[in-house]
């Protein structure tokens, strides 16, 4: 797998992209997570194909029409967007190496193994038949060579596009060398035509090299018009079957229903294959295990598998649901990222990966179609686990809260940062104080500031050398070092009482602009001058907090997210409250407490919902993301903070300070978690500062 590029999405829909795995002419594959954890194949389509609204009208009944299909050795889809900007399709992940890759490594099948690949192949096509559908992309790249047997892939989509609509781009559906003549020709393609790709791929499976190989492309395509298939080294009933499917009328060929029976028929035959010029293919075992000729129906060498797919091979052939099986001596632990090991399903799980060809380095754990709610199996084996059992399945101790330090700070914490690297943890609280700890858990210094009335919104600059914090109608600049105010921003000091009291405070990344909600309208200030820059009437209350990136701004009840100037409205949520409103790291993610108490994740990029957290009996008030962005941190009024994964949409660690949770933060390296809490444990109590060891 390949790392995402500057300019590739972050999510397409619900599911977060991990990194490449391929690229085609219809588009980019990328390796995703859904949003119960599970790995999946998403394929987003080509800009200059989607801009068609013949490619979406014909994408849309194939994708329809590739959802009923079934079969044991077909991709099945999981998820698909036909109408978004740039339409995309989502598969389960498959594990194993592409055909064209398993003999590029380990060389030619002998006639019996592939004498099985073909009766797998021929069921799959017979499947996609009977839907009604062509896949016209059939080759060596678009098979999958998993342990129980071989998948197709990339059918979906196949006969979404004809060769003509690509003309202007350079590109043809499907490899040359596998193409029948009637593509070339640019005839109609039906069953037929897959069969003939069916005998190419599997005279390339049996030698090594394609049918049609030729120096250059016009003497590929003149061969396969003109000139018989090269099958030299195949004998016997192998031979017969594959001259029959590259037959160039499409009439003298076989119909696919009867080509599975015919291929197992013919296992046990004569057939024969030239010896190979290598040794005979072991398929690798997992590390501390025996090496084992292949059992399965292809013996065809893999890569060695990572170890998600040793966590999901463990889990599944091994472990009861409540006892995940340790992995085996000398394995590597999976990584902190790590897709939830999955339970095997009853009837296969198959996803595309690469759409022209091999892609080393895939984790290859199967999954099913994700489930948008309820708990995962990763939940269920968490649930009681140890941390060493947490471990075994893949759990990164950085979900895990570990022991804590309870420090003591202001009476009320409502606000909390840490500097840049890390050595230095601030807090505001309503008391008229700034603590700092350096490091944390030692009290480096106490600055009074002057109390505030009421409790309002508080904000620290990155650098904690500035507090600004809401006094009423009004904002203070606070120099933290000092306690003495060096700015004041001034809202609107008419119309009805606490009008213009300012709800929330944001700071934009640069740290050159203050974003503050009220009653009375949106507010944005020059930090440097202190001039207000604008007053935006149509939005008010609602929170004030901005992307990373400073691209975006949500803010308002109902809430809405805005362009980082505040100028124009990019979406109207479906929420009226969005308590501790916080982007990921990214900014792909929007993470709030709605007005229940759950916790509702969305995507900035489809303006679509994700997911919503259920876990916290009370109004959830703080929300914090890991630097990963893939850990989400939120304490409720009732003080208890729950840890989760936002890729399998599960609660991980939770601890109760016993008051109030205000304020979280994460430090720089992701290694603490500060909670604020709104009082003491205790009456007169100051036990207001929690951290936690997170890795």
């Amino acid at each position: 797998m390949d790392a995402l590029l500057p300019h590739d999405p972050q999510w397409v829909g619900p599911y977060r992209l991990e990194g490449r795995l391929g690229e085609g002419g219809m588009g980019q594959v990328f390796l995703g997570t859904s949003p119960g954890g599970r790995p999946v194949a998403v394929k987003l389509i080509r800009a200059e194909l989607a801009g068609t609204g013949r490619f979406r009208e014909r994408f849309a009944r194939e994708v329809e029409a590739a959802r009923q299909v079934g079969g044991f050795h077909t991709a099945q889809v999981v998820d698909a967007d036909p109408a978004a900007a740039s339409p995309w399709l989502v598969t389960a992940f498959i594990p194993g190496p592409t055909l064209h890759r398993a003999v590029a490594e380990g060389g030619p099948l002998d006639p019996v193994a592939a004498l099985r690949l073909g009766a797998g192949l021929a069921e799959g096509l017979a499947a996609i038949h009977r839907c009604g559908l062509v896949h016209r992309d059939l080759k060596p790249g678009n098979v999958i060579v998993a342990e129980d047997g071989p998948r197709i892939i990339d059918f979906g989509i196949a006969r979404a596009v004809d060769a003509s609509s690509l003309t202007a781009t350079g590109s043809v559906i499907g490899t040359y060398a596998y193409m029948s003549p009637e593509q070339i020709r640019a005839d109609r393609a039906g069953p037929a035509s897959d069969v003939f790709a069916l005998g190419a791929v599997l005279a390339f499976a049996a030698t090594g090299r394609g049918p049609f190989d030729a120096p250059s492309l016009p003497a590929v395509v003149q061969r396969i018009l003109d000139e018989p298939p090269a099958l030299d080294g195949i004998e016997g009933e192998l031979r017969a079957v594959l001259t029959d499917c590259l037959a160039k009328d499409p009439a003298d060929r076989p119909g696919v229903e009867g080509l599975p029976a015919r291929f197992a028929a013919a296992v046990a035959g004569t057939a024969r294959v030239a010896p190979p010029h290598h040794e005979p293919t072991v398929v690798a075992a997992p590390s501390g295990r025996t090496p084992q000729p292949p059992a399965g129906p292809v013996p065809a060498a893999g890569p060695r598998q990572d170890p998600r797919a040793l966590a999901a091979e463990a889990t599944r052939t091994h472990a009861p649901p409540t006892s995940p099986a340790p992995p085996a001596p000398g394995t590597p632990a999976p990584g902190p990222y790590s897709p939830a090991p999955a339970a095997r399903p009853h009837t296969p799980a198959p996803g595309p990966h690469s759409p022209d060809g091999p892609v080393p380095g895939r984790p290859t754990t199967p999954v099913t179609a994700p489930a948008r709610r309820g708990p995962s199996r990763r939940a269920l084996l968490i649930a009681g686990a140890s941390a060493a059992g947490l471990a075994a399945v893949g759990v990164p101790a950085y979900l895990l809260l570990r022991e804590n330090d309870v420090m003591e700070g202001p009476s009320g914490t409502y606000e909390l940062a840490f500097s840049p690297d890390g050595n230095t943890l601030a807090a505001a609280g309503g008391d008229g104080e700034i603590w700092r700890w350096s490091p944390p858990g030692k009290k480096a210094g106490v600055t009074r500031i002057g109390i505030a009335p009421y409790v309002q919104a508080h904000v620290f600059t990155p650098d904690l050398k500035t507090l600004y914090r809401a006094d009423e109608h009004r904002i203070l600049k606070w120099d933290v070092a000092t306690g003495r105010t060096v700015g004041t921003f001034t809202g609107e000091t008419t119309g009805k009482d606490q009008d213009g009291f300012v709800h929330a405070l944001g700071l934009s990344p640069d740290g050159k602009t203050l974003a503050a909600s009220s009653g009375r309208g949106l507010y944005l200030w020059d930090t440097g001058s202190g001039s207000r820059l604008a007053l935006h009437e149509d939005v008010k209350n609602g929170p004030a907090a901005y992307s990373p990136d400073g691209s975006m701004l949500v803010t308002g009840s109902p809430v809405q997210l805005r362009k980082g100037s505040a100028d124009a409205v990019l979406a109207t949520l479906d929420a009226t409250v969005a308590n501790g409103a916080v982007f990921s790291p990214d900014g792909q993610l929007l993470a709030f407490g709605d007005q229940g108490d759950g916790v509702r994740l969305w995507n900035t990029a489809t303006r679509q919902d994700v997911a919503t957290l259920e876990g916290h009996n009370s109004p959830v008030q703080a929300v914090a993301f890991h630097p990963d962005g893939r850990t989400l941190a939120t304490g409720d009024r009732d003080g208890k903070v729950i840890i989760w994964s936002t890729t399998s949409g599960t609660s991980t660690a939770t601890h109760e300070p016993g008051s109030s949770v205000e304020a979280l933060a994460f430090s720089p390296d992701g290694k603490k978690l500060a909670a604020g809490c709104g009082s003491g444990t205790s009456s007169g109590g100051n036990d207001t500062v929690w951290l936690w060891g997170t890795g």
